[in-house]
């Protein structure tokens, strides 16, 4: 296995794409931060604020690292590179295993390290103005940390599950882009249309983007989903994307 999580990570590395998508995802939260604290008034804003922010913008970082664990998947199947893979390593579950441990692994250290780096520039630009934001402002406010690490993770476990499913690198970024985007509104719509507002909240990113919310007042009234059981859905419904994806790569040709 531990062969097989170094190949995996050669591949990961040495794609151009992968690191486009990485300096974009990183980028673009970390000048929304750096632009925002620079510009507002440093009175507006205190610790919890910035890391609001840097959680918020990052929601773009998050959904760019599933893109890349789609193409790590799709990729291969579709240049049929994934046939020397498997002719290496016959047992397919074990391939299967490490894009999973390597995609989910990836897009926790690199939410984690984003956020962390916002929040440190941010609190830093805010202070250095005259302002005060600094760690102590966040109690309570700290478990969206954690939620938007594990989003990002549950979003890369959907793109591999996607991957193997599709195994083509347009038609699965596509679905994984447009199915939070566009799909999952229109259903959610039509739910609250039927009055099935209780069935609409476990659609899997509905739920899965309580994970990240700051507070319960975020959720609404009369919700039936937390914080952490809407990201146990989210993880239970990628967990069957994958499995279906895993069970479709045992029994299909190459």
């Amino acid at each position: 296995m531990i062969d097989t999580l170094r190949s995996e990570w050669i591949k990961f590395r040495t794609v151009p794409m992968n690191v486009v998508l990485l300096a974009i995802g990183a980028g673009l939260p970390f000048i929304i931060t750096l632009l925002t604290t620079l510009l507002i008034d440093a009175d507006d804003m205190d610790g919890a604020d910035v890391l609001a922010l840097a959680i918020g913008s990052s929601l773009i970082t998050a959904m760019l690292l599933g893109v890349i664990a789609v193409a790590g998947v799709a990729g291969e199947f579709g240049f049929g590179t994934i046939r020397p893979t498997f002719a290496a390593t016959p047992r397919r579950m074990r391939v299967v295993g490490a894009k999973v441990v390597l995609s989910v692994g990836v897009a926790a250290v690199v939410q984690f390290v984003l956020i962390a780096a916002c929040f440190a520039i941010g609190s830093a630009l805010i202070n250095s103005r005259g302002g005060s934001a600094g760690w102590a402002d966040t109690t309570g406010s700290r478990e969206p940390i954690v939620g938007i690490v594990l989003f990002a993770a549950i979003v890369s476990l959907i793109g591999v599950g996607i991957g193997l499913l599709v195994r083509s690198t347009p038609g699965a970024v596509a679905i994984l882009i447009l199915w939070p985007l566009i799909a999952e509104g229109l259903i959610a719509t039509l739910l609250l249309v039927a009055r099935l507002d209780t069935v609409a909240e476990f659609l899997p990113f509905q739920a899965g983007n309580r994970l990240w919310f700051f507070d319960d007042e975020s959720l609404g009234e009369d919700v039936v989903l937390g914080r952490w059981t809407g990201g146990l859905v989210f993880l239970v419904a990628a967990g069957v994307v994958v499995w279906l994806g895993a069970l479709v790569t045992s029994k299909r040709d190459a």
